[in-house]
């Protein structure tokens, strides 16, 4: 579908055109006419006194309106390129407020709805579109704010009685059968973990997160989870493999560098299957973290998840500048990328992989 520019510039180059070609039409019927029709006289030059009466002829009258022809076309089609490029830049000038307006919104996201957009010069139709969008947009921060809002006061209210019921689930231990006591506890335990994510979530879309960034060495933190998901990969018969270069220094929370990785590390194991690849390589100032696996085919409706691991990690990215966030879903890979930016490499690259049998291999 062509833009809306270049269809204002056709149509009015169209105009131009049409009431062209209507004018040609009407002048050469018109004077065809006239000079079918008409007689002339001509004073003779010997003698001013002498005047000729007479027609044209059919010759003459082809002749002339051959002529008149040509000359409409050969104005007439340079007219016609140069209406197209006045068109467009004047399509180009008037849409330029919309231009505009669209960069304003595209800078709006959940955590700066505050803003508003503006067109000081627009016309008084721009001028309502703008005053409903900026309508729009606080009834969304409205929203938005009591949403989050409530879930957070919902999970904090939450955690209080489930722990309260984890306690009892301990305290009457004996009471219970084992195996239903150790049921209730994972349940519980999933529970929890679903209202401290939501909790987290919802403080880091409100900006009430405290970061205390400091320098990390991401590639032993990458060592460390993998060896801890290597234990989890096992038990599905998977492997992991992670290559590092001897240190990668960053400036991060460690904290939420680590939660980050492991919400990542977690969505591998849930919806992927095969080997987990963990690549991290340094290029400059820039590190590039890329986490590797296979798809898995379609779940079920009851395999589903709430999706809160990304979720997190989308929260906490975006209180966290200089990092880039990417997910590639392919046929037969997914693939997640991140970039950091002002790291500090040294060491070469070096490949653990930890094997079904639980040997580390290096």
């Amino acid at each position: 579908m062509r833009s809306l520019r270049v269809r204002l510039a056709v149509w009015f180059t169209l105009s131009f055109l049409t009431v062209t070609v209507v004018f040609t039409v009407l002048t050469y019927h018109d004077l065809d006419l006239e000079l079918r029709r008409k007689t002339f006289e001509r004073e003779y030059n010997i003698n001013p006194n002498w005047i000729l009466h007479g027609s044209y002829s059919e010759e003459e009258v082809r002749a002339i309106m051959t002529q008149l022809l040509i000359s409409s076309l050969t104005y007439s089609l340079p007219l016609v390129v140069v209406m197209l490029v006045v068109g467009y830049f004047v399509a180009r000038k008037s849409l330029r407020p919309i231009v505009h307006l669209n960069q304003q919104l595209q800078a709006v996201s959940p955590r700066t709805l505050e803003q508003r957009v503006a067109l000081p010069e627009a016309d008084e139709q721009l001028r309502d579109l703008v005053r409903h969008l900026n309508d729009m947009l606080g009834r969304l921060q409205a929203s938005f704010a009591e949403m989050s809002e409530y879930a957070a006061k919902v999970a904090h209210e939450l955690r209080t009685p489930l722990t309260i019921l984890r306690l009892k689930v301990d305290q009457a231990g004996q009471r219970i059968d084992p195996g239903l006591s150790e049921e209730l506890q994972e349940e519980l335990h999933r529970l929890a973990y679903v209202v401290d994510q939501s909790l987290l979530i919802a403080k880091a879309e409100q900006g009430r997160l405290l970061w205390q960034p400091e320098s990390i060495d991401l590639a032993a933190m990458l060592v460390d989870l993998a060896r801890d998901f290597h234990l989890l990969a096992a038990e599905e018969g998977r492997s992991m493999e992670c290559r590092t270069p001897g240190t990668c220094r960053i400036t991060m929370d460690p904290r939420y560098c680590r939660q980050i990785i492991h919400a990542l590390l977690t969505n591998s194991l849930v919806h992927g299957r095969g080997a987990v690849r963990i690549r991290l390589r340094a290029r400059g100032s820039m590190a590039w973290l890329m986490i590797l696996n296979e798809v898995r085919p379609a779940r079920s409706q009851n395999e589903l998840t709430l999706g809160l691991g990304l979720r997190v990690v989308r929260a906490l990215l975006s209180l966290q500048p200089g990092i880039s966030f990417r997910q590639h879903h392919g046929v037969r890979y997914h693939a997640t990328l991140m970039g950091f930016s002002g790291c500090e490499a040294s060491g070469s690259a070096s490949l653990i992989q930890f094997s079904k049998s639980d040997q580390i291999v290096i």
